[in-house]
C-alpha cells in the first residue's frame, strides 16, 4: 500500500488554494449526477464518498484480516504456533489524512464565503465535521497522540503539526459532537438554493437531519464509553446526555446502515475482495467463537448458520486456536472446493457474495451493549441492563438474517444451499435470549461485563475489527485474559506505528511521539 504523510496532504492542499480550481479540483470530486465543480456540495459528497469512511475497503481489510484477525481471534487460521511479529501493511495515518483532504478543502471554500452563504451552508459543515470526526476517532484509537488542533492547515502553510495528546483530543471531538448534535436539534432546511441541494449531496441520510442526529449522539456514546478507564465521569455524562435525548441507534429502524450505490464494482473496490482473496487463509470459523455459541446446556446461537456455512459433511466445524491442536487436524483440512471444505468458514452468502450487503456503521446492538455495560458501571443510570443485554441479542440475530436474505445469488461458484438459512421461530430464538439473560442475572461481579464482551465479539466478528480491537484493549486492564480469544503465540498490537515519512518531515514535533512510535506502548484510554 502506498505510503502517504501529513506533509504532502498539505502541500496538496496549498496547491488548491493557488492554481486554477477548475483544473486542479476536478478530479478530487464525483458529484451523485456525474458532474465535476470546486464547491462545498461537491468537496462535501466527496468527503462522504471516501472509501474506508463507512464502506469498508478493499485493500483496508486485506490487511485487517491479515494482522487483526489472529489478534482479536475473529477469524480462524492455521496457526503454526511461531511467535507472532507486527506487520500490518496498511498505513491508517496516512490513510485518515487522505479522507480528510475534501473536508479540509471545503473548510477553506467555506471560510471565504459571505455571510449569508456561510448560513446557508451551516448543515454541510456541522455534519461534514461529524464525519471529521468520525475518522479521527479511528484514527486515534489506532495511532494514540496525532495532529488534530492544527492538523490539514496546508492553506495556512502550517505544513509541521504538533501532535496532540489523545487525552485532549477525546474531550474535544466529544464537546464538537455535542455542538453538534444541539445545533442539528430542530433544524429544518430553509427554501434557498444552497440549501435545497444538501439532500442530493448527502450521499449517506439523504438530507435526513433525525438519521444525523442519531449518528451524532450514538458516536458520542461510543467515544464516552472509551474513556471508562481514565474519564469516567466524562463517559457517565455524555452516556447520560445522550439518554435524555433520547435521539440514538435504539433498534434496526434507527441503525445506521448504510448500502453502497455501486454493487457493480462492489467486488473490485470494498470487502467482498478481501473476503475472497482471504477466505482459505483468515476467515475459517474461529473456535473460541462457535464454542461461545454452542455452549453445553445451552440452545445454539441463532446465528451460527447466518454467520457460518456448513464444512464438507454438513457440520459446523471450527478451526482450533492452538497450534498443537491445528497440527491435529491438518490432514482433514481441506479448501480445494469451496462448496466441501473443512473445517467450516464465515458464510459467504450472507458476506463474500453479498453485494447487497448493508454497512453496520452504529447498530442498536453496539448501543444496547453500550448502555448494559454503562448500567453495571454507574448503578443509578435509568436502564435495566439485562433488558439491553436481551435487546442487544436479539437485534444482532435479526439484523444476520436480513443481510443473509438480502443475497438472491445462488449461482456463485461454491454456494452451498444451507447458506442461505432459514430464520428459526419466535419461540426458538425467545428460549436461547431467555437462558441467556439467565445466565447474565446469574454472572457475579466482572463478568457480567466479560459476558456483553463475548456478544460484542460474535456481533462484530471478523465485520467490524476496528471496534473490536479498541473494546478488547479497553477492558484488558480490568478483564486481563478473559478478553483475550486469540492464540497463545499471538501477542496483543496495542497501536500502530507512525509513518517513517513523519520523523523526516516533522521531526522537531516528532519528537513528543517518538517514544510511543511501537506497536506495544498501550494508548491513552486504556488505563495502562
Amino acid at each position: 500500500m502506498k505510503k502517504k504523510n501529513i506533509f504532502n496532504i498539505l502541500s496538496g492542499l496549498l496547491l488548491l488554494s493557488v492554481v486554477s480550481c477548475q483544473s486542479k479540483l476536478e478530479d478530487l470530486y464525483l458529484d451523485p449526477d456525474g458532474f465535476t465543480d470546486p464547491t462545498i456540495e461537491g468537496f462535501y459528497t466527496n468527503t462522504q464518498q471516501q472509501l474506508g469512511v463507512f464502506r469498508y475497503s478493499y485493500g483496508e481489510m486485506f490487511h485487517n484480516f491479515n494482522t487483526l484477525n489472529p489478534i482479536l481471534g475473529s477469524g480462524g487460521f492455521q496457526n503454526d504456533g511461531a511467535p507472532s511479529s507486527f506487520a500490518w501493511v496498511h498505513d491508517p495515518y496516512g490513510d485518515a489524512y487522505s479522507k480528510l483532504r475534501s473536508y479540509a478543502a471545503m473548510q477553506q471554500l467555506y471560510n471565504t464565503l459571505p455571510a449569508q452563504d456561510k448560513k446557508d451552508y451551516e448543515i454541510f459543515m456541522w455534519t461534514g465535521a461529524a464525519v471529521k470526526e468520525y475518522i479521527y476517532h479511528q484514527l486515534t484509537d489506532i495511532c494514540g497522540d496525532v495532529p488534530y488542533s492544527k492538523a490539514m492547515q496546508g492553506a495556512e502553510l502550517n505544513f509541521t503539526p504538533e501532535f496532540d495528546k489523545q487525552s485532549d483530543i477525546y474531550p474535544a471531538m466529544l464537546a464538537n459532537l455535542k455542538e453538534i448534535s444541539t445545533n442539528l436539534k430542530g433544524y429544518t432546511l430553509n427554501g434557498s438554493f444552497i440549501q435545497q441541494q444538501f439532500p442530493r449531496n448527502d450521499v449517506y441520510f439523504n438530507g435526513d437531519i433525525t438519521k444525523w442526529r442519531i449518528f451524532v449522539n450514538s458516536l458520542r456514546m461510543r467515544l464516552g464509553l472509551r474513556l471508562t478507564n481514565v474519564m469516567p465521569q466524562l463517559a457517565k455524562s455524555t452516556i447520560q446526555e445522550v439518554l435524555a435525548d433520547d435521539v440514538y441507534a435504539k433498534d434496526r429502524a434507527t441503525s445506521i446502515t448504510l448500502v453502497d450505490r455501486q454493487p457493480d464494482r462492489a467486488m473490485e473496490l470494498l470487502i467482498f475482495r478481501s473476503l475472497s482473496e482471504r477466505l482459505t487463509l483468515r476467515l475459517f470459523v474461529p473456535a473460541n467463537m462457535l464454542n461461545l455459541m454452542r455452549k453445553p446446556g445451552f440452545a445454539n446461537d441463532p446465528r451460527i448458520p447466518v454467520l457460518f456455512q456448513p464444512d464438507k459433511d454438513g457440520n459446523y466445524s471450527a478451526m482450533p486456536t492452538e497450534a498443537p491442536d491445528v497440527a491435529a487436524i491438518a490432514g482433514q483440512i481441506t479448501t480445494n472446493n469451496l462448496a466441501a471444505t473443512y473445517p467450516s468458514f464465515f458464510n459467504r452468502t450472507t458476506f463474500e457474495r453479498n453485494f447487497g450487503m448493508p454497512y453496520q456503521i452504529i447498530t442498536s446492538s453496539e448501543i444496547h451493549l453500550l448502555k448494559a455495560e454503562a448500567k453495571l458501571r454507574w448503578p443509578d443510570l435509568t436502564i435495566t441492563a439485562a433488558d439491553e443485554y436481551r435487546a442487544a441479542i436479539k437485534e444482532s440475530i435479526d439484523i444476520y438474517y436480513e443481510i443473509n436474505a438480502l443475497n438472491p445469488d445462488q449461482l456463485y461458484p461454491g454456494y452451498i444451499p444451507a447458506s442461505k438459512a432459514t430464520k428459526p421461530s419466535d419461540a426458538v430464538i425467545n428460549t436461547f435470549l431467555d437462558q441467556k439473560v439467565a445466565e447474565f442475572n446469574a454472572a457475579a461481579g466482572t463478568e457480567k461485563i466479560g459476558l456483553i464482551y463475548d456478544q460484542r465479539y460474535i456481533h462484530y466478528n471478523m465485520l467490524k475489527p476496528y471496534e473490536l480491537w479498541a473494546d478488547t484493549r479497553r477492558l484488558m486492564k480490568e478483564l486481563g485474559a478473559r478478553v483475550r480469544k486469540a492464540p497463545s503465540n499471538i501477542r496483543m498490537m496495542e497501536r500502530t506505528v507512525y509513518p517513517t515519512s513523519e520523523e523526516l518531515n516533522n521531526p522537531a514535533n516528532f519528537q513528543a511521539v517518538k517514544a510511543a512510535n511501537n506497536y506495544t506502548t498501550p494508548v491513552w484510554w486504556t488505563g495502562r
